[in-house]
């Protein structure tokens, strides 16, 4: 089940690596995770930033 949206930054710009998330802060949608990215990018304009999606276990919720 999708929970919300996490901003990542890429430690190796482009290229394959694992991104790092930038907080531990969920957003609860795309929209709200991407202003943020562009607020950073105003002072940091050659982060490589992205939002991924958070996703909570379906067994978790059972219990």
């Amino acid at each position: 089940m999708l929970i919300g949206f996490v901003l990542l930054v890429s430690a190796c710009g482009h290229d394959a690596c694992d991104a790092l998330p930038v907080s531990e802060h969920i957003f609860p949608t795309k929209a709200a995770c991407e202003e943020i990215a562009t607020r950073i990018h105003q002072r940091r304009p050659a982060a490589v930033l992205l939002c991924g999606e958070v996703y909570r276990d379906e067994k978790d919720q059972a219990q």
